[in-house]
């Protein structure tokens, strides 16, 4: 690892399908690294600030945007199941080739669990960020509605994109110089996400296939530590899934980030390190056991 904690490097790999995916690391010193997968509808840019304060604590880190996000290769037919997010993520855990706990939110929080699953010989352990096998219903069609509804056809301006935003979290305005930094402006003079739609919206997208039970069962096969950081505003993951997931992973942890909303990111994941760190130091610990 070259230079000091915050020095960043990047790069692209080689995802399940052939596909680039694009990542940014910082250098740490200890054995132990963190690897951060975003949610749908983020990027890397999400957990930068995360990756940053992980890694000036000594551990380096990686960033990278899923398939369908950002700098990343989008699926030109819409491949979007948790299976190849999951096949990308170990992919990319075989080119970092170092010992590694993975931080994912969402999205990124369910595929790191299914990983953990099924090479665990690739991660030392997972922090999942405001999600698990069981997830309220209700939330998951306003998050659908925040991420596509009008969105889908893309925005007029980034003032429509922030008011859209704010019919959804009214206590955190966003405004519409913010979401000009984030918008892409299309051949259609329309403004879009920097995603792929189709990641919530397609026929081969996570949400259009029904895989609670099986996450269960996966979940039951997780050897590793094992933390969930709930969303203090958020009502996505309950205290029923919790007792339920807790069930299947008796190791299970939980922290709270108070006032957050289930997009966690940013100046908000920066924060959720401080109840990550602590188990990263445990997780460290534990690879030394590992090799003396």
């Amino acid at each position: 690892m070259p230079g000091n904690g915050l020095e960043a490097f990047s790069g692209r790999w080689t995802g399940a399908e052939d596909n680039s995916l694009v990542w940014q690391a910082f250098a740490g010193t200890a054995a132990l690294t963190v690897i951060f997968a975003h949610g749908g509808g983020q990027s890397r840019h999400s957990w930068t600030r995360a990756a940053r304060c992980v890694s000036a604590a000594g551990f380096a880190s990686l960033v990278y945007d899923q398939r369908g996000h950002g700098d990343s290769d989008w699926s030109e037919d819409g491949h979007y199941t948790l299976d190849v997010f999951r096949d990308d993520l170990l992919r990319v855990l075989e080119q970092w080739g170092r010992p590694a706990v993975v931080v994912g939110a969402s999205l990124g929080g369910l595929v790191a669990m299914m990983a953990a699953a099924e090479a665990p010989s690739l991660l030392r352990g997972v922090v999942a960020i405001d999600t698990a096998p069981q997830l309220d219903t209700v939330e998951i069609h306003r998050i659908v509605e925040l991420l596509a509804g009008d969105a889908a056809g893309g925005f007029a301006s980034p003032a429509a994109a922030a008011a859209h935003m704010n019919r959804f979290s009214p206590a955190r305005a966003v405004t519409a110089e913010a979401m000009a930094t984030s918008l892409r402006l299309g051949a259609d003079g329309r403004y879009h996400w920097p995603w792929d739609i189709q990641v919530v919206t397609g026929e081969r997208s996570s949400l259009a296939i029904k895989h609670e039970a099986r996450l269960h069962v996966l979940a039951a096969q997780v050897q590793v530590p094992y933390l969930l950081v709930r969303a203090g505003n958020s009502k996505l993951v309950s205290d029923a899934a919790v007792e339920r997931l807790r069930s299947c992973i008796p190791q299970l942890e939980v922290a709270w980030l108070p006032d957050a909303d289930h997009l966690v990111g940013g100046v908000e994941g920066e924060r959720a390190m401080q109840s990550v760190l602590p188990f990263l130091d445990r997780c460290q610990r534990e690879q030394r056991n590992l090799c003396s």
